[in-house]
């Protein structure tokens, strides 16, 4: 089961000029809702950049439901849907009152300093995967 990670209200800089939140932002909303899953399972990404450890995306699969707009509450649910020696993917489901607007999949790949392909820090391998 995905966790509620992130939560936020949908501001101007966050929609386009009809006040639905612009594409490109909804994986913003993912970054952010990461970070906080991560902290929270004790797997701190800020203390792994100042290691040079990197979880870099490789790539996206986003399906865009139901716009959201201007003035809504959004929350982010994340969960691991795989976990290998040096990737991951995670999940998220992004809703609005419970309702799915955007289902949402990253695959990141771990990497040092130099873009050289590394193993998952030791923290990363006790997420739970779903």
């Amino acid at each position: 089961m995905c966790e509620l990670s992130y939560s936020t209200k949908i501001y101007y800089d966050d929609t386009d000029a009809g006040g639905v939140v612009y594409y490109a932002n909804y994986l913003k909303f993912c970054e952010r809702a990461k970070q906080e899953f991560f902290l929270k399972h004790s797997c701190d990404l800020f203390k792994l950049h100042y290691e040079d450890i990197y979880l870099v995306v490789k790539e996206v699969k986003a399906e865009y439901i139901k716009s959201i707009e201007l003035g809504e509450n959004v929350d982010v649910y994340v969960c691991v849907k795989e976990l290998k020696k040096a990737s991951l993917i995670l999940h998220f489901d992004i809703k609005v009152d419970n309702e799915l607007r955007a289902s949402i999949d990253i695959l990141s790949v771990a990497i040092k300093k130099g873009s050289k392909i590394t193993r998952l820090p030791e923290c990363a391998k006790n997420l739970p995967v779903k």
